[in-house]
Protein backbone atom coordinates (compact mmCIF):
# COMPACT_ATOMS: atom_id res chain seq x y z
CA UNK A 1 0.00 0.00 0.00
CA UNK A 2 1.63 3.11 -0.90
CA UNK A 3 0.86 5.80 1.87
CA UNK A 4 1.82 9.69 1.53
CA UNK A 5 1.76 12.84 3.96
CA UNK A 6 -0.89 14.93 4.13
CA UNK A 7 -0.37 19.41 4.03
CA UNK A 8 -0.16 19.99 7.34
CA UNK A 9 -1.56 23.72 7.04
CA UNK A 10 -4.91 24.13 6.44
CA UNK A 11 -4.60 26.82 3.87
CA UNK A 12 -2.32 24.16 1.74
CA UNK A 13 -4.52 21.37 2.63
CA UNK A 14 -7.70 23.18 1.20
CA UNK A 15 -6.16 23.79 -1.99
CA UNK A 16 -4.43 20.23 -2.00
CA UNK A 17 -8.15 18.68 -1.72
CA UNK A 18 -8.93 19.74 -5.08
CA UNK A 19 -6.38 17.84 -6.69
CA UNK A 20 -6.89 14.62 -5.55
CA UNK A 21 -10.64 14.19 -5.32
CA UNK A 22 -11.93 10.58 -6.95
CA UNK A 23 -7.57 9.89 -7.15
CA UNK A 24 -6.90 9.35 -3.90
CA UNK A 25 -8.01 8.44 -0.13
CA UNK A 26 -6.95 10.92 2.61
CA UNK A 27 -7.32 9.67 6.29
CA UNK A 28 -7.09 12.17 9.17
CA UNK A 29 -6.19 11.68 12.59
CA UNK A 30 -7.61 13.56 15.87
CA UNK A 31 -3.96 13.10 17.41
CA UNK A 32 -1.18 11.57 17.36
CA UNK A 33 -1.38 8.70 19.15
CA UNK A 34 -4.47 8.02 16.81
CA UNK A 35 -3.00 7.72 13.54
CA UNK A 36 -3.69 4.38 11.67
CA UNK A 37 -0.46 2.04 11.23
CA UNK A 38 -0.07 0.94 7.58
CA UNK A 39 1.24 -2.75 7.56
CA UNK A 40 4.50 -3.57 5.49
CA UNK A 41 3.24 -5.16 2.50
CA UNK A 42 -0.29 -5.33 3.55
CA UNK A 43 -3.33 -3.70 2.58
CA UNK A 44 -4.75 -3.99 6.11
CA UNK A 45 -4.72 -0.86 8.28
CA UNK A 46 -4.74 -0.65 12.15
CA UNK A 47 -6.44 1.63 13.77
CA UNK A 48 -6.59 2.50 17.11
CA UNK A 49 -8.86 3.06 20.10
CA UNK A 50 -9.98 6.92 20.88
CA UNK A 51 -11.37 6.50 24.23
CA UNK A 52 -11.35 10.81 24.70
CA UNK A 53 -15.06 11.07 24.44
CA UNK A 54 -15.94 7.80 26.09
CA UNK A 55 -17.71 4.75 24.58
CA UNK A 56 -21.03 3.77 23.85
CA UNK A 57 -22.43 0.93 25.12
CA UNK A 58 -25.79 -1.37 25.19
CA UNK A 59 -26.66 -3.25 28.18
CA UNK A 60 -28.23 -6.02 28.28
CA UNK A 61 -31.44 -4.25 28.03
CA UNK A 62 -30.98 -2.61 25.07
CA UNK A 63 -30.48 0.85 26.76
CA UNK A 64 -27.23 3.20 25.27
CA UNK A 65 -25.10 4.02 28.24
CA UNK A 66 -21.30 6.10 27.64
CA UNK A 67 -18.63 5.41 29.88
CA UNK A 68 -15.07 7.45 29.84
CA UNK A 69 -11.99 7.48 30.79
CA UNK A 70 -8.48 6.92 29.12
CA UNK A 71 -8.94 3.04 29.82
CA UNK A 72 -12.10 1.13 29.52
CA UNK A 73 -13.01 -2.77 30.13
CA UNK A 74 -15.17 -4.88 27.64
CA UNK A 75 -17.46 -7.77 29.91
CA UNK A 76 -18.07 -10.77 28.26
CA UNK A 77 -21.03 -10.26 25.56
CA UNK A 78 -21.06 -6.75 25.53
CA UNK A 79 -21.13 -4.47 23.38
CA UNK A 80 -19.55 -1.29 22.49
CA UNK A 81 -19.29 1.56 19.81
CA UNK A 82 -15.28 2.82 20.12
CA UNK A 83 -14.31 5.76 17.94
CA UNK A 84 -11.48 5.15 15.82
CA UNK A 85 -10.33 9.03 16.14
CA UNK A 86 -9.91 8.97 12.19
CA UNK A 87 -12.10 10.66 9.89
CA UNK A 88 -11.83 9.07 6.11
CA UNK A 89 -12.31 10.35 2.48
CA UNK A 90 -12.32 8.34 -0.32
CA UNK A 91 -13.34 8.21 -4.36
CA UNK A 92 -16.54 7.26 -5.27
CA UNK A 93 -15.99 4.17 -6.86
CA UNK A 94 -14.33 2.89 -2.86
CA UNK A 95 -15.66 1.82 0.52
CA UNK A 96 -14.01 0.44 3.38
CA UNK A 97 -14.51 -2.48 5.59
CA UNK A 98 -13.89 -2.51 9.35
CA UNK A 99 -12.34 -5.83 10.29
CA UNK A 100 -11.27 -7.79 13.41
CA UNK A 101 -7.56 -7.92 14.44
CA UNK A 102 -6.88 -11.80 14.24
CA UNK A 103 -4.45 -11.33 17.52
CA UNK A 104 -7.05 -10.03 19.70
CA UNK A 105 -9.99 -12.55 18.16
CA UNK A 106 -7.93 -15.57 18.60
CA UNK A 107 -6.77 -14.76 22.49
CA UNK A 108 -9.15 -12.30 23.81
CA UNK A 109 -12.55 -13.60 21.73
CA UNK A 110 -12.62 -9.62 20.58
CA UNK A 111 -14.60 -8.99 17.11
CA UNK A 112 -16.41 -6.75 15.34
CA UNK A 113 -19.72 -7.24 16.02
CA UNK A 114 -20.73 -6.52 12.20
CA UNK A 115 -18.36 -8.13 10.59
CA UNK A 116 -16.88 -6.55 8.22
CA UNK A 117 -18.07 -2.91 9.20
CA UNK A 118 -18.93 -1.03 6.07
CA UNK A 119 -17.70 2.50 5.79
CA UNK A 120 -19.48 4.44 2.94
CA UNK A 121 -17.29 6.68 1.04
CA UNK A 122 -19.71 9.67 1.93
CA UNK A 123 -19.75 9.23 5.21
CA UNK A 124 -17.53 12.00 6.92
CA UNK A 125 -18.11 11.74 10.79
CA UNK A 126 -15.54 10.03 12.83
CA UNK A 127 -15.14 6.10 12.22
CA UNK A 128 -16.19 3.66 14.54
CA UNK A 129 -16.03 0.24 15.49
CA UNK A 130 -18.49 -1.84 17.19
CA UNK A 131 -16.87 -4.61 19.08
CA UNK A 132 -17.83 -7.32 21.19
CA UNK A 133 -16.42 -9.95 24.04
CA UNK A 134 -17.44 -12.93 23.19
CA UNK A 135 -14.76 -14.68 25.65
CA UNK A 136 -15.58 -15.34 29.37
CA UNK A 137 -12.87 -12.86 30.41
CA UNK A 138 -13.36 -8.97 30.91
CA UNK A 139 -10.98 -7.16 27.91
CA UNK A 140 -9.06 -3.93 28.94
CA UNK A 141 -9.43 -1.22 26.19
CA UNK A 142 -6.71 1.43 26.74
CA UNK A 143 -6.66 4.97 24.67
CA UNK A 144 -4.34 4.29 21.79
CA UNK A 145 -4.67 0.35 21.56
CA UNK A 146 -5.18 -1.24 18.12
CA UNK A 147 -8.51 -2.64 18.08
CA UNK A 148 -9.57 -3.34 14.62
CA UNK A 149 -8.19 -3.15 11.24
CA UNK A 150 -9.79 -1.53 7.86
CA UNK A 151 -9.40 -2.45 4.26
CA UNK A 152 -10.14 -0.55 1.14
CA UNK A 153 -12.23 -1.97 -1.63
CA UNK A 154 -9.97 -0.34 -4.16
CA UNK A 155 -6.23 0.65 -4.33
CA UNK A 156 -5.74 4.31 -4.62
CA UNK A 157 -2.78 5.67 -2.41
CA UNK A 158 -3.50 6.77 1.11
CA UNK A 159 -2.53 9.80 2.39
CA UNK A 160 -1.98 10.23 6.27
CA UNK A 161 -1.67 12.61 8.81
CA UNK A 162 -2.30 14.21 11.99
CA UNK A 163 -4.48 17.54 12.78
CA UNK A 164 -6.72 18.70 15.28
CA UNK A 165 -7.58 21.85 13.01
CA UNK A 166 -8.11 19.58 10.07
CA UNK A 167 -10.14 16.89 11.35
CA UNK A 168 -12.75 19.50 13.31
CA UNK A 169 -13.06 20.75 9.46
CA UNK A 170 -13.38 17.57 7.33
CA UNK A 171 -17.14 17.81 6.26
CA UNK A 172 -16.19 21.30 4.60
CA UNK A 173 -12.88 19.68 2.76
CA UNK A 174 -15.19 17.32 1.61
CA UNK A 175 -18.75 17.83 1.39
CA UNK A 176 -21.23 15.05 1.23
CA UNK A 177 -25.24 14.33 1.28
CA UNK A 178 -25.07 11.92 3.98
CA UNK A 179 -22.70 13.84 5.90
CA UNK A 180 -21.95 12.52 9.70
CA UNK A 181 -24.97 10.25 9.50
CA UNK A 182 -23.88 6.96 10.67
CA UNK A 183 -24.95 3.34 12.73
CA UNK A 184 -28.51 2.99 12.25
CA UNK A 185 -29.29 6.52 10.23
CA UNK A 186 -31.18 4.60 7.31
CA UNK A 187 -33.64 3.11 9.45
CA UNK A 188 -34.64 -0.63 9.13
CA UNK A 189 -37.72 -0.32 7.03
Amino acid sequence: METREIPENLEDFEKWTKTIKNTSIVIVARSPELLPVVKYNSNGIDCRADLSEGILFRDKNNREYVRKGLKEYLFTYERALVSLGIRVYMPQDCYMDVRPRSGLAWKYGITVLNSPGFVDNDYRDTVKALLINLSLEEFEINHGDRICQVVFSREYPVYLGVSAEIFGKFEEFFPSGRGKRGFGSSGVK
